[in-house]
């Protein structure tokens, strides 16, 4: 409804216009040429559409409780993807995407006071996500050397799976979880939702190429990336119904000493969760778009391929 009242308002004023210019009769005997150049111009940013296919390649980087700040280079692992973008109008895309990396820390790298913990993992990443993007200024395919920067916000699922020296971490259930003494906290998913936003920029060097760049945050709902969150179990039970690797794993910063009696001690922060982040290159080409509303825009002179 807000389209086709701004389009009815521009059609009443171009009206306004030649009334004023012009008698009515003259008025009413417009043209083929003068009808179709209004049509064209009542559909800009209505009309305008394309898609792309596209593959991305960055790094991917961690943040949660193995990590003293918020950026560290160590923690940076090569993600590489592909997408597919839908360009709606010249302001706004939906783009679908997956992205495969990896996610890794170590207390080696953390603060001095939470090395002693002497924890590290290592996780495979896939990441499936729908957003959506708002560019400004205005973006279209149909000019050369055009460019935009975007906001992007939507939903995502990723799947990971911790691992170290002492194998599957999710598997040990290192914080006791779903054993006797911790029989109410079952082992995390390792499939979760996330909320991925951030900002980027993209350019057309050449009808119909388009190259971007972006960095892109993932706010998640697990603490268990990095398996690490609330306390350390009761390495008796652990021993007796996971085993001996289990306990390792899990009190791997005390060794051999007495790991019995660090029970219920802090091992991590649940207050927080683990997040992600994704720095990452675009190239794409745009197999199809509809530049006809943009003609006598951009002064485009044909070529354009079309619905």
């Amino acid at each position: 409804m807000k389209k086709r009242s701004l389009i009815l308002l521009f059609i009443f004023s171009i009206f306004v216009q030649q009334a004023q210019a012009q008698p009515w009769k003259k008025l009413l005997k417009w043209s083929k040429r003068d009808k179709s150049t209004l049509i064209q111009t009542a559909r800009i940013g209505t009309v305008y559409s394309s898609w792309e296919l596209g593959i991305n390649y960055g790094e991917s980087h961690y943040n949660g409780d193995l990590s003293k700040s918020f950026f560290q280079l160590v923690n940076m692992h090569q993600a590489i993807g592909g997408f597919l973008r839908y360009q709606h109008t010249r302001y706004w895309a939906y783009r679908l995407s997956y992205m495969k990396g990896t996610l890794s820390a170590s207390d080696a790298n953390n603060k001095s006071s939470l090395r002693y913990r002497n924890l590290s993992f290592s996780s495979p990443l896939q990441e499936l996500s729908l957003v959506v993007e708002s560019h400004f200024p205005e973006f279209s395919v149909c000019q050369n050397f055009n460019w935009s920067a975007y906001v992007f916000a939507g939903i995502a699922g990723f799947k990971f799976q911790p691992s170290n020296q002492y194998g599957d971490l999710q598997s040990l259930r290192t914080e006791g979880q779903g054993t006797s003494s911790n029989p109410n906290q079952k082992p995390y998913k390792l499939t979760q939702i996330a909320i991925p936003f951030g900002i980027g920029i993209k350019f057309v060097p050449i009808r119909p190429i388009v190259i971007g760049a972006e960095i892109g945050f993932r706010k998640t709902f697990t603490d268990y990336i990095d398996d690490v969150s609330t306390r350390y179990p009761d390495a008796n039970v652990l021993r007796t119904e996971v085993g001996a690797n289990a306990v390792a794993a899990s009190f791997s910063g005390y060794g051999g000493n007495n790991p019995e009696s660090k029970k219920s001690y802090q091992r991590g922060n649940p207050q927080f969760k683990d997040a992600y982040c994704i720095a990452q290159l675009s190239l794409s080409y745009c197999f199809l778009y509809d530049c006809r509303s943009e003609r006598h825009r951009f002064n485009d002179v044909g070529g354009c391929k079309s619905f």
